[in-house]
């Protein structure tokens, strides 16, 4: 069973994307090296489809029910990544990822760019790439919710003091993707809890303003 890092049930929500009933998303918090990260498991109609394989691979493994049709990363960090190769090599299934964060690092994926629309084990989700954290940090959208990684963290934002990250960057990546948040829309995150963008709209002061 997927845990959190309480070691309580996994969250799972139920939800539709697309005009498609999902059946829901698992959050799988894993360690590497102590340090805490979160890949997520989406049962969709058609398979499931794991997303940011940072470390534990086997737990992430032990949170699938039926086939792994696609494997997703948010970005290139070590701590999301890790443990790609072993999750590609046990389900034989692509990975899709962008561009600037995977040439030379990872081979055989499949390229992501904004604005990008694709349909993966009969779920429909929309891709927008938003740097600042990583230069090829990206945001799978899923109906009302979105899988934002490392952009956005409980209280905070991605850290932009690290090579290939840029405060102006993350700024205007969140700008890109707050305005399609609902008052239920809930933020998969790389870190910490699931958030919801209500809850991080009142208390997060990192969050730039929203249009008047």
């Amino acid at each position: 069973m997927s845990t959190t890092s309480t070691g309580s049930p996994a969250t799972a929500r139920p939800w539709r994307a697309s005009g498609l009933a999902l059946r829901e998303i698992k959050q799988v918090t894993v360690s590497m090296d102590g340090f805490e990260v979160n890949s997520y498991v989406i049962h969709a109609p058609e398979g499931d489809i794991i997303v940011d394989a940072g470390a534990e691979p086997q737990r992430i493994l032990g949170a699938t029910r039926a086939p792994v049709a696609a494997i997703l990363v948010t970005h290139g960090h070590a701590d999301h990544v890790n443990a790609l190769d072993f999750v590609r090599r046990e389900t034989g299934a692509p990975v899709y990822m962008h561009p600037a964060d995977a040439e030379g690092r990872v081979p055989d994926y499949e390229p992501l760019e904004d604005g990008q629309a694709i349909d993966l084990a009969g779920l429909g989700l929309r891709v927008f790439h938003t740097p600042g954290h990583s230069p090829g940090s990206v945001t799978f959208v899923m109906g009302d919710d979105q899988i934002v990684g490392d952009l956005i963290l409980p209280g905070s934002v991605g850290r932009t003091d690290i090579p290939g990250a840029s405060w102006e960057e993350i700024e205007e990546s969140i700008r890109k993707v707050m305005p399609l948040w609902e008052e239920d829309t809930r933020l998969y995150a790389g870190h910490g809890p699931v958030l919801t963008a209500a809850e991080e709209l009142r208390t997060n002061p990192y969050l730039p303003p929203g249009p008047s």
